[in-house]
């Protein structure tokens, strides 16, 4: 599909950029003096369509979210990739949730291309071969491997890699495009959070080897060495490339980490304002999107918990405008 064929899709898209909530929002949102005034700010926005709990809130905003981009997006395949970190995730929750008696709907997250009452059915019966590609290979070998060993981490890493590794793949088939950068630089920040884990735990060569994704920007070659040799090895490794900033912030909070993540993933996102045709303003609106959401989360719970104002403020993100 051609990149011109995109234009009413960006053309739509750019016409809902307009009601994406600005910094001037958020802040009068975290001044409201409580829980009810501050869904009643948002009802005033249109951001709500009623008051309810969080999660009602953030479903009403990601069903919204997810039906405009499928409403107007012509090759609707192009949104797999924007599922696939859900997609794996859903995977793992069927996997364990199988092995533990649970019913997994709880823990599946949207938007997702998999049906999920096929995959809870599909895992419970052993049918991996009907889950499609790669998601299927990993479902089983992940399966196999608690079998095995009883051990949910190593079904974990199984699941993870192959999660990291379907991104890197989509981002060096699009490698000159902001939706390609933006799929690099999650699977580099996943992996550089792996090489982390496995230091400060002093994990093996073989669970390390597994646990550890393609790169983009890093080698992973390089990383693995460098995590076998412990924590402070890897420190020094991370210190010489482009994420030395995002390294050291880990050591200090992992949640710092997340919103630097959050915040960089916007200034790629930014690269596609003037975008006309194409995928990338598709991307990026849906990043804006998913920012802004997860912003209004963190100030909804926390002016729910009776957190002190500048401790919810310094969680939250920065926004696409």
């Amino acid at each position: 599909m051609r990149d011109t064929d995109y234009a009413y899709c960006v053309a739509r898209i750019r016409a809902n950029e307009r009601y994406l909530l600005k910094e001037k929002d958020l802040t009068e949102l975290l001044e409201c003096k409580d829980y009810d005034s501050a869904l009643q700010y948002l009802l005033d926005k249109k951001w709500l369509s009623d008051k309810g709990e969080i999660s009602d809130c953030i479903k009403y905003q990601n069903d919204k979210l997810w039906q405009l981009l499928n409403e107007s997006v012509p090759d609707k395949k192009e949104l797999d990739i924007l599922c696939a970190i859900n997609d794996f995730s859903n995977i793992k929750a069927a996997v364990k949730c199988h092995f533990v008696g649970k019913d997994p709907k709880a823990y599946y997250v949207q938007p997702t291309t998999l049906n999920l009452d096929e995959l809870t059915e599909k895992i419970s019966s052993h049918k991996f071969s009907a889950i499609e590609g790669p998601k299927g290979e990993c479902a089983e070998e992940s399966y196999k491997i608690a079998c095995l060993t009883e051990n949910g981490q190593n079904a974990d890493i199984i699941i993870d890699r192959a999660c990291i590794d379907e991104i890197k793949a989509y981002s060096d088939k699009k490698s000159n495009s902001i939706t390609g950068e933006i799929c690099a630089f999650l699977c580099d920040t996943a992996n550089i959070k792996i090489a982390f884990r496995c230091a400060m735990t002093d994990k093996k060569r073989d669970f390390t080897e597994s646990a550890i994704g393609d790169c983009k920007a890093l080698s992973r070659k390089d990383l693995v060495e460098a995590v076998l040799k412990g924590q402070d090895a890897l420190c020094e490794y991370l210190a010489k490339t482009s994420y030395s900033a995002l390294a050291e912030v880990y050591l200090t909070s992992a949640a710092e980490y997340e919103k630097m993540c959050d915040n960089q993933i916007i200034t790629i996102a930014k690269k596609s304002t003037f975008t006309a045709f194409g995928f990338d303003p598709i991307c990026a609106y849906y990043y804006a999107k998913l920012t802004e959401i997860k912003s209004v989360r963190i100030i909804l719970t926390g002016i729910r918990s009776g957190a002190d104002k500048s401790e919810i403020k310094e969680r939250v993100r920065a926004l696409y405008v």
